[in-house]
């Protein structure tokens, strides 16, 4: 496994995963099915350490259709359209484009045949934007059991706590959405730029000749 799939991995799968383990165990701390005991968890043993991050990459990738749900709850606009009709109306009567939002795959295909590194780093908004689209379902996974603990023991606190985490997950999935555009963006660009003719688009306003005239003539 190489560096970038390390990374990308680990953004999309695993750190949403720990996410997702978290609010179950708080789920289950809530309903009283299990006890923390903070020193057996400063005490945890690598080969239990390397289990827990294997569950939260399975976790990670099993929740990952259900961000999706979480997603269209709050309609947040489809990212690629978006970005595809931006770019488009940007160059009408200058360029025809004829792309359409299923050719996606085609254009991150060409950039990875162009250059692979520039493609992973384009990739790494993906990451990120999936990243955080899993981190605030699973917040909402934490204020959902924040509220269910309000109905077990009527602590009002719970509720503020609920509100919260609500909030925040809202920000982050926001924040999901910046990113995936800025994935979707960075790939037209970038495709669009290795069809311009730099020599064509640059060239001299005086030839070589004008301009040592000029020069003499100053002299």
């Amino acid at each position: 496994m190489n560096i970038r799939l390390g990374i990308y991995e680990i953004f999309s799968r695993i750190v949403p995963g720990g996410v997702y383990l978290l609010a179950v165990v708080q789920l289950l701390v809530t309903l009283g099915v299990l006890t923390l005991d903070l020193q057996a968890l400063n005490d945890i043993s690598l080969i239990a350490s390397l289990g827990l991050v294997v569950a939260a990459y399975v976790m990670g990738g099993a929740l990952n259709p259900f961000s999706f749900v979480w997603l269209r709850l709050f309609r947040v606009k489809g990212a690629s359209e978006a970005a595809l009709k931006a770019f488009k109306q940007k160059y009408e009567g200058d360029w025809e484009i004829d792309i359409e939002d299923k050719d996606w795959p085609i254009l991150l295909a060409i950039l990875r045949s162009k250059d692979l590194e520039l493609a992973g780093e384009i990739e790494r908004h993906n990451a990120l934007s999936i990243m955080m689209r899993n981190v605030s379902l699973g917040m909402g996974m934490m204020a959902g059991n924040f509220v269910a603990g309000f109905f077990l023991s009527r602590n009002t606190q719970d509720i503020f706590a609920s509100i919260i985490i609500f909030l925040l997950a809202l920000l982050v999935l926001r924040e999901s959405a910046k990113f995936r555009r800025w994935y979707y963006d960075a790939v037209i660009e970038t495709v669009f730029a290795y069809r311009i003719d730099l020599e064509k688009l640059f060239k001299p306003a005086r030839s070589a000749r004008q301009r040592n005239a000029e020069k003499q003539d100053q002299d």
